[in-house]
């Protein structure tokens, strides 16, 4: 057999690479390919076939292949000198319609295995169609377009049927792996009665469609068959709800998947925009960052503005749970403030904040035109307030006050008005808030059943989460006084020292619910303290020895009228290092003192408010100015010694004297800004009149 069984075995093996793609070659269980070698005489009887074994292993570590076999038989005829033909049972009819070299320019054309081969005792002898037309969801799963549209132009039923234990069409797989091109040609094919076919979990071929973000392949499935908008999945949501769902607000494709949905899904019954389904909607629409498409719908469907979702929460108590999508939500620093302004996302970021805004304001007016018992009821039955005062969303605490003031005095389901919330969760700016508008005072009095008053709910210690923002032990303790002492500040004189039923004074319930975070701001500042003694310690010896042995030395001759005196003295660099060392001695000393002070304090708890905070700001700017000066007088020094030789020798001793102090500038004053704004900067308590801006 010779050179013709060699050429036959390359033939084969090419073809096949071309079928299988990532597939590789390996030892494992053979797959027998039958061949006819031809003789030289065309005339001449045939040999025996000889049975040629390949083996293909799926190396696709794709979870979709588990249930696919990867045995395929196939049987090459030599019809031919020149043109072996390579073709798959069908039916026990033989496609001899395609040649090898054909196919070695394209893909092998592939087809159903044939129907006997396929059945299932267990299915009671019925085709097992996940079997017969795995090479078709093969093709889907990796957008290989000639080779599904082979298999089905020879199987018309093939386009419609189910190929997945999930009971997915060829349609539903293609476009849940995002094939946009590969979709687009099979929704031409697919007939308009069957792209209403369902999988296991109720989606239409146009809920796949949505969630991929195919839009001209939605657009012709809408053409096709108008009815697929309003067709609910097992959970209720049409196709808008899953694009939604799905969406990405920095897609555009998926915002216009959205954006086209929303204008052919029809407000019919039973309609998607009011009831459980219109609060899905808007729900799943805010939750995905849709804000402008979350208007709209509002404005077209204002019932949308207080309808609840399956779980009972309306949109308003669904946006309070996101008070990053406001910039008053925001937690950054002023440093990650400075740098995102460098962010590309900036534009989108602020436009987002600016969207959310609106929406909030349009629920706010839908809301207001209800009757005050309405709108009450609406406030006391949901938990709008009290999300929107525990996650910090203080754009709809505000734009709510605004529209409705009398919601201050509205007791909340947890028997908290929104004073009481904003102190319990330490949102200084809705406190603020309510305190000008002249509500403090009246509510401040307020005493419930255990008899607390404020006063005593400011005495417990704040949520670990809000308490965790602040840096330290020491600054926490800190803003926790600062807190106590503000509300002290606005209920009556007699209810300072008023008990409740448990016996204690706001005072005594204070102390006992700080006194964990005592020991630990306590250990917090020693430790503090001790490691910046050491260094401020170590300054002090180095720059004190430095007075005895400047550089350069002492002039050393008897008979001079100026034995002792150093050699440089007259020089600049000397002044600088003697001027250097001695601001670095002083200021030594003094952080020395300074956090000795600190380990010798008694630590109550009113040390904490300023006296410790103010020692310690000390030490570390006298820490700091210690260090700056010794390496100013290092440099100076050094410069004494080599400028004779070396002229140049000052600039880069400048530039390396720069690095230590850097560094412990960027290590250390973030520190010390936090201090000092916490115990010198404006309060947090301050009034911003600029808060209300009434608008009527």
């Amino acid at each position: 057999m010779g050179t013709t069984t060699s050429t036959m075995e390359n033939d084969i093996e090419s073809s096949v690479t071309k079928l299988f793609g990532n597939n590789v070659y390996d030892e494992g269980m053979p797959i027998p390919i039958s061949s006819l070698e031809r003789t030289e005489n065309k005339s001449s009887a045939m040999h025996a076939p000889e049975e040629i074994c390949l083996t293909i292993v799926d190396s696709s570590p794709d979870h979709h292949f588990q249930h696919i076999n990867n045995e395929y038989n196939y049987e090459l005829d030599y019809m031919t000198v020149d043109t072996p033909k390579i073709q798959l049972q069908h039916n026990n009819v033989a496609n001899d319609d395609y040649n090898c070299s054909e196919y070695m320019a394209s893909d092998i054309p592939v087809e159903i295995i044939k129907d006997n081969d396929v059945t299932s005792e267990k299915n009671g002898g019925q085709t097992d169609h996940i079997k017969k037309y795995q090479l078709l969801y093969k093709a889907a799963l990796k957008g290989d377009w000639i080779t599904a549209k082979r298999i089905l132009k020879a199987d018309s039923n093939a386009i419609t049927a189910k190929i997945t234990m999930n009971d997915e069409t060829v349609l539903h797989v293609a476009a849940a792996s995002r094939h946009s091109m590969f979709v687009e040609k099979l929704v031409k094919l697919v007939p308009s009665d069957a792209l209403a076919s369902k999988n296991s979990e109720g989606e239409t071929m146009l809920h796949v469609v949505a969630a991929a973000g195919i839009i001209r392949a939605a657009k012709v499935m809408v053409t096709k068959n108008p009815n697929l908008t309003q067709m609910p999945d097992a959970s209720g949501w049409v196709p808008l709800v899953t694009a939604v769902y799905t969406a990405n607000p920095l897609e555009e494709k998926s915002k216009k998947m959205v954006h086209y949905l929303c204008s052919v899904t029809r407000d019919e019954e039973p309609s998607p925009y009011s009831g459980v389904a219109g609060g899905s909607l808007i729900s799943i629409t805010i939750a995905s960052n849709l804000f402008d498409v979350a208007l709209n719908l509002v404005q077209q469907y204002p019932s949308l503005a207080t309808e609840e979702n399956e779980s009972g929460f309306s949109a308003l108590e669904v946006i309070a749970a996101r008070p990053s999508s406001f910039a008053s939500g925001s937690e950054a620093t002023t440093w990650e403030r400075f740098l995102r302004s460098f962010r590309v996302q900036v534009h989108e970021e602020d436009l987002m904040h600016t969207q959310a805004l609106a929406l909030v304001k349009c629920i706010c007016k839908e809301i207001s035109l209800k009757s005050s018992t309405d709108i009450f009821k609406f406030f006391e039955d949901s938990h709008i307030l009290e999300e929107a005062t525990r996650f910090g969303a203080f754009d709809i605490v505000l734009e709510c006050v605004q529209t409705f003031p009398d919601l201050l005095c509205v007791k909340m389901k947890t028997n908290n008005t929104i004073l009481e919330e904003a102190i319990k969760y330490r949102r200084e700016n809705m406190f603020n808030l309510i305190c000008e508008m002249n509500a403090g005072k009246k509510l401040a009095t307020s005493v419930d059943g255990d008899n607390n008053t404020i006063l005593h709910l400011v005495a417990k210690r704040a949520d670990p989460q809000q308490l965790n923002s602040v840096t330290g032990a020491a600054l926490q303790m800190q803003r926790e006084l600062q807190w106590y002492q503000e509300v002290e500040n606005i209920v009556l004189q007699r209810h300072r020292q008023k008990k409740n039923n448990e016996g204690k004074t706001p005072r005594a319930l204070f102390t006992e619910e700080h006194k964990d975070l005592l020991e630990k701001a306590e250990k917090w500042m020693k430790d503090t303290a001790n490691s910046c003694m050491i260094v401020a310690t170590l300054i002090t010896t180095v720059v004190f020895a430095a007075v005895f042995t400047v550089p350069g030395d002492n002039v050393s001759d008897v008979a001079s009228s100026k034995e002792g005196i150093p050699i440089f003295l007259n020089t600049t660099s000397f002044t600088v290092f003697a001027v250097a060392d001695a601001l670095a001695l002083f200021s030594s000393i003094t952080s020395v003192l300074m956090f000795f002070s600190i380990l010798s304090s008694r630590y109550a708890e009113d040390d904490f408010l300023f006296s410790l905070p103010k020692k310690l700001i000390i030490g570390f700017v006298t820490l700091f100015f210690s260090i700056a000066a010794m390496i100013v007088a290092f440099g100076a020094a050094l410069s004494i010694v080599l400028e004779q030789r070396w002229a140049w020798a000052p600039i880069p001793i400048a530039l390396f004297a720069c690095i230590p102090v850097t560094l412990f500038a960027l290590l250390q004053i973030p520190l010390f800004v936090t201090i000092v704004r916490s115990t010198y900067g404006p309060s947090i308590f301050r009034r911003k009149d600029q808060h209300m801006q009434w608008t009527y």
